[in-house]
């Protein structure tokens, strides 16, 4: 990993001032004492103590220019401050599921497992400034990437680089392009810090998690993640290999570390502390004594579990975010939140609303379909040719809650469907609709998408 050469003093005054700004900037996502207002990001009270194996943010859409196969990102490691060096945690995995049965189990699971190179001694004869961090965090990490499929595990990549922070050096763009990786079967996996594609007007967020008013910033997150992206073929995802008889997979991520007697689920000595599947979901859905437990459960329990299944059916924070919108709350049970987040959108699982859109249900090969959280992807849906950010709920069949694209504005979406819609009428204009998407950073054309990392001179 090139690191920059010596800088001068009036250069580390600059990134202070900049680390600064980045500081002041997060404050504003929202009005509460710590920065943890966007999405998933520090979701419940254990994974923001343990930042590392915070999951930020899921994605999952069909790839715009391979349309035979889907994009899956899951981000890690929230608001890293320009300039600083983050790892994966070497004594953790990271893995990203998908259900393609409705059965809320896995049928195959990529994982990846980090270890660190070390740190050369040359690397301080070119000083290396230590304000960029901690000495024992100035290291390169590589990985290794399992595919765990028909009880059988295989390699993927192995030694695989992982793209560090853009310490303001030239040439990071051939640095990234190293971090991209074919894999065997059409697929390519990409793994490394990226800018933060997270963005929201603040009132929505402010809204939605704590039930407050607060003044419409229209932000993206001027801070960096760990990603973890894949680009798979449709035939690898989908039920027996057929995309076009069984289109529809759920997908969520979670991270366990090796059991120390934390709470959480797993095998062979390692147990889950991480979980993410829908945006928002944990944080705005489950109650706040609850949510390192619902980090700690596996798809496949919420059903019988006495935890997701009544939450979603009856959401207390509905009722607060109703009264501060000056709007009634739809009345408990909520069968129209059990389709978006449980089965997914299909006539059959007979809630109000009546689309076919991401149930498993519309797999020929399934014919039950367990309650489980995850974030449902129809493969079969076409590329929207003009993306709307707010998805389904302007008629954008390809975006949010059918999988997830980096352009949907999710809060804005869960709050009005936390409100009433697409059931009913909810509370369309609530939030203005008249912002653009405000990426801090351009996205790429081509897989990863996600843009390059912030720098501290932005």
């Amino acid at each position: 990993m090139h690191l920059t050469s010596v800088r001068s003093r009036w250069a580390w005054l600059a990134a202070g001032a900049a680390a600064i700004a980045t500081l002041t900037a997060t404050m504003l996502l929202g009005p509460s004492m710590r920065p943890s207002t966007a999405s998933s990001h520090w979701d419940a009270p254990a994974t923001t103590l343990n930042k590392q194996v915070d999951a930020t943010d899921l994605y999952a859409f069909t790839s715009p220019e391979r349309p035979d196969t889907v994009t899956i990102v899951a981000n890690y490691i929230p608001f890293q401050a320009p300039h600083k060096p983050y790892q994966f945690d070497t004594g953790a995995r990271y893995e990203v599921h998908i259900d393609n049965t409705g059965t809320g189990k896995p049928a195959i699971t990529y994982r990846w497992t980090f270890a660190d190179r070390g740190l050369p001694v040359p690397s301080f004869i070119r000083r290396r400034e230590p304000q960029a961090g901690p000495l024992d965090a100035l290291v390169e990490q590589s990985y290794t990437l399992t595919r765990l499929r028909d009880g059988k595990a295989e390699t993927l990549v192995r030694d695989g680089y992982v793209a560090p922070t853009d310490m303001g050096g030239p040439g990071y763009a051939s640095v990234r392009g190293r971090a991209v990786r074919d894999l065997p079967g059409g697929g390519k996996v990409f793994t490394g810090t990226a800018a933060d594609p997270f963005y929201s007007d603040n009132h929505a967020v402010s809204l939605l998690r704590f039930g407050l008013p607060f003044f419409p910033v229209k932000t993206g997150v001027p801070t960096n993640v760990s990603a973890l992206a894949l680009q798979l073929p449709k035939s690898e995802l989908a039920l027996g290999g057929d995309p076009a008889r069984n289109p529809v997979i759920g997908v969520w991520t979670t991270a366990s570390r090796k059991s120390s007697g934390m709470l959480g689920s797993g095998s062979a000595g390692y147990k889950q502390v991480s979980r993410l599947g829908n945006p928002n979901f944990n944080e705005v859905i489950i109650p706040l004594k609850q949510r390192d437990r619902f980090n700690g459960l596996r798809p496949d329990g919420d059903e019988s579990g006495g935890l997701v299944v009544p939450a979603t059916l009856d959401p207390d924070q509905a009722k607060v975010v109703a009264k501060q919108a000056r709007v009634a709350a739809p009345p408990a049970p909520r069968k129209d939140l059990r389709q978006i987040y449980l089965t997914g959108l299909a006539a059959r699982t007979g809630g109000p609303i009546k689309q076919d859109l991401n149930s498993h249900l519309l797999n020929q090969d399934v014919s039950r379909a367990a309650e489980a959280e995850e974030l449902r992807l129809n493969m079969s849906t076409p590329v929207a040719a003009a993306p709307d950010k707010y998805g389904i709920l302007k008629g954008d069949a390809q975006g949010y809650p059918n999988g997830r694209r980096l352009v949907d504005d999710v809060v804005t979406i869960n709050l009005r469907m936390l409100l009433g819609e697409p059931a009913g009428r909810g509370a369309p204009g609530l939030i203005a609709e008249d912002n653009p998407a405000f990426l801090l950073k351009p996205l790429t054309a081509d897989f990863p998408y996600l843009a390059m990392p912030v720098t501290a001179a932005g």
